[in-house]
């Protein structure tokens, strides 16, 4: 096996596991708050502090990455992770240590994604970007989809505290295995001016409503169901038999995209996926959260290859940590705008009526992805 595949196969592996972990509590961490009695507005200010988290991390991820590595950057990442769900685990009211969750929650996706998209941007070859992707994403769907049924049996047995432990637990090897092999990023100076804001805002927009509609989704849904179906382990099972469906198509997916123009296929998948994701506002039986969820993770995954594979795009043609943090800012300051918004008109409307408009928003805010430049 040669460095360069070696390399590739353990960043995978690394990523993987680490995917895998956080997928056993991910889809459960709104419900955590609910269950504690949380307002709907109090769950989503936490997501909104996480997004805060981000703003002020992402430009020393970017420097940190630039001065020191991505592969290192990802691995604090990891070990703030651990941080993060020690202290998520003595969360009990709005407190200090209620924010100092969201807002370090916040930092380990700063510290995570930009140096995993410059990383990854390096090691992947232009043409066959959509390939790479596909594979990548049926590594972690796979990961993802193992973990909410173990996730929903552990909650429903020991509780949250010892979930928890058991992701710390393997998020240790993760940092292991993304640190044995050598970095190979080249160490410089990061000089924001490289990058014109003017060029690439229609790029931070469409990150923005990227963003706001996974972030608002993965708040909303999960309360939906569970309002619908009250059991961890019914959740984690439809969770992870919709994640498991859509390996099916991933190579599909992947090939579509790099023999087609990539606008084109993000177009439908985006039109595809916000309609699969506004239907959801009719779920009321295990059977239509179902169908609507699996509809919603595969018109998901039509929409992320080509919107990964045009971000590394551009990427290619831009001096890329530069690149990456200020797309990232943009995505995270609208998303930040976005949920303290949702947040403050949920505190005028019905319960019901929050996780429906919760759902058609995130559902329409997808469409942005669109504003994406050629």
């Amino acid at each position: 096996m040669d460095s360069n595949r070696k390399e590739i196969r353990l960043f995978y592996l690394s990523f993987s596991i680490f995917q895998f972990a956080n997928s056993i509590v991910q889809i459960f961490i709104p419900l955590y708050f609910y269950n504690k009695g949380f307002s709907l507005f109090s769950i989503l200010l936490f997501f909104a502090v996480t997004q805060a988290g981000r703003l002020v991390f992402l430009p020393i991820a970017a420097w940190f990455s630039s001065s020191y590595g991505a592969k290192r950057v990802m691995s604090v990442s990891f070990i703030f992770s651990v941080i993060y769900y020690i202290f998520l685990g003595k969360v009990e009211s709005i407190s200090g240590i209620f924010y100092a969750s969201a807002f370090i929650f916040g930092a380990v996706q700063a510290l995570q994604w930009l140096p995993f998209l410059v990383h990854l941007s390096k090691i992947s070859p232009n043409e066959n970007k959509g390939k790479i992707y596909s594979k990548l994403n049926m590594y972690t769907t796979i990961a993802n989809a193992l973990g909410p049924v173990l996730g929903g049996f552990i909650i429903s047995s020991c509780g949250f505290k010892s979930v928890f432990y058991v992701v710390i637990a393997l998020i240790i090897p993760a940092i292991y295995f993304l640190l044995i092999t050598p970095e190979i990023s080249k160490i410089r100076k990061i000089k924001f001016g490289l990058v014109s804001v003017k060029k690439i805002y229609p790029d931070m927009i469409a990150n923005g409503g990227f963003n706001f509609q996974v972030y608002l989704s993965n708040i909303i849904w999960p309360i939906f169901i569970f309002v619908v179906l009250p059991q961890y382990n019914t959740i984690g099972f439809i969770q992870t038999v919709s994640l498991f469906m859509s390996l099916i198509t991933l190579q599909l997916i992947g090939k579509w995209t790099d023999r087609s123009r990539r606008k084109k296929v993000l177009f439908w998948g985006s039109a595809f996926n916000s309609t699969a994701s506004f239907l959801r506002i009719f779920a009321n039986s295990f059977s239509s959260i179902f169908i609507l969820n699996s509809a919603s993770i595969f018109t998901g995954t039509l929409q992320a290859i080509p919107w990964n594979v045009k971000l590394q795009e551009h990427m290619e043609k831009e001096p890329r940590t530069e690149y990456v943090a200020i797309f990232e800012i943009g995505g995270a300051f609208l998303a930040f705008s976005g949920l303290l918004v949702f947040a403050a008109i949920s505190i005028f409307l019905p319960f019901r009526d929050v996780l429906f408009y919760g759902i058609i928003a995130s559902s329409l805010s997808g469409l942005f992805v669109n504003l994406i430049r050629e």
